[in-house]
């Protein structure tokens, strides 16, 4: 038999329905797909917050958030500090 994954997702705004996915993998005696798997889940938020640390000033912690100061500043515009640039 072909399981089906058990998280609910919203398709309205008022209304939750089940995954109409396939499921793959087993956890915690549920059955999920690979978008709803909570490893998958962990393994994306913590890829999301290094990405999200890398633009971040190591002196103060300035965020820089667009791309145009990621490009403009050459120094932090709050502490001074040197920025380190990362590949994007």
């Amino acid at each position: 038999m072909i399981q089906q994954c058990s998280e609910q997702v919203w398709y309205d705004a008022w209304h939750k329905k089940q995954c109409e996915k396939k499921a793959i993998v087993q956890r915690d005696g549920k059955w999920y797909c690979k978008v709803h798997d909570p490893e998958y889940i962990k393994q994306k938020d913590t890829e999301r917050q290094a990405k999200y640390e890398a633009n971040k000033c190591q002196g103060c912690g300035y965020l820089f958030n667009s791309r145009f100061e990621r490009q403009y500043f050459v120094y932090c515009p709050l502490c001074g500090t040197k920025r380190i640039k990362s590949k994007d």
